[in-house]
């Protein structure tokens, strides 16, 4: 798997406590940097993904992968800004090859990709690169954390509607660009809580960060 790159923020992520009945996660990487005035982040949430996962994604069923990161002040469960990510995973059992469905606010319409084994896909599920959190600007003088959920298979069909809607409907958007109050008020009490009983649910969540912090490029 390619290393994510390592500036200040490096290791920055750590897990949080994991729901009762959920395995502990292992520690996460992250990154940001600003790019034309962008907030951007990287992600690492290799934890979500055991090697013990491809049997699961294999079994021939359309798998569904949702991530969500939030953007939080620190001390405070309100994000300003939050990024959602659907992957449906589909395995060919004829080709024997893996095909994904992503869809995000830069692919609403989705985009599909194949992987010729479990380790490319794993590879491929494990990083998400350039997460857009809105403008940088909006960091200002305050002190920030990012909380990261993944979630294999949703539990909450509420949430995973929700998400899909947030993403084919980009121009609901508020402030930057970004999804308005209203619409993160009501996802943040799904991704901020715990797991649902029976959900395979990962939750990862930053030390906190300012402006400074951010690698300009």
């Amino acid at each position: 798997m390619t290393r994510l790159a390592t500036p200040l923020l490096a290791a920055l992520l750590v897990a949080v406590a994991p729901p009762a009945g959920a395995a502990a996660p292992g520690p996460a990487r992250s990154a940001l940097e600003a790019r034309s005035g962008r907030l951007l982040a990287s992600v690492d949430v290799a934890p979500a993904f055991p090697p013990e996962l491809q049997k699961q994604l294999a079994n021939g069923l359309t798998n569904v992968i949702a991530l969500h990161v939030a953007l939080l002040p620190d001390g405070e469960e309100r994000p300003i800004a939050i990024f959602g990510r659907t992957i449906d995973v589909l395995y060919d059992v004829w080709e024997e090859t893996f095909g994904v469905l992503v869809k995000d606010p830069q692919t609403p319409l989705g985009r599909r990709q194949t992987f010729r084994t479990y380790r490319e896909l794993r590879a491929f599920l494990t990083e998400a690169r350039g997460v857009d959190l809105g403008p940088v600007a909006d960091l200002g003088n305050g002190r920030w954390v990012l909380q990261t959920r993944v979630e294999v298979n949703p539990v909450s069909k509420e949430l995973l509607e929700r998400t899909r809607e947030f993403i084919a409907n980009p121009t609901a958007a508020g402030r930057g660009g970004g999804p308005s109050r209203s619409v993160l008020g009501t996802m943040a009490s799904y991704l901020l809580r715990g797991a649902d009983p029976g959900a395979d649910v990962h939750l990862f969540r930053s030390g906190p960060f300012t402006a400074g912090d951010v690698e300009r490029r």
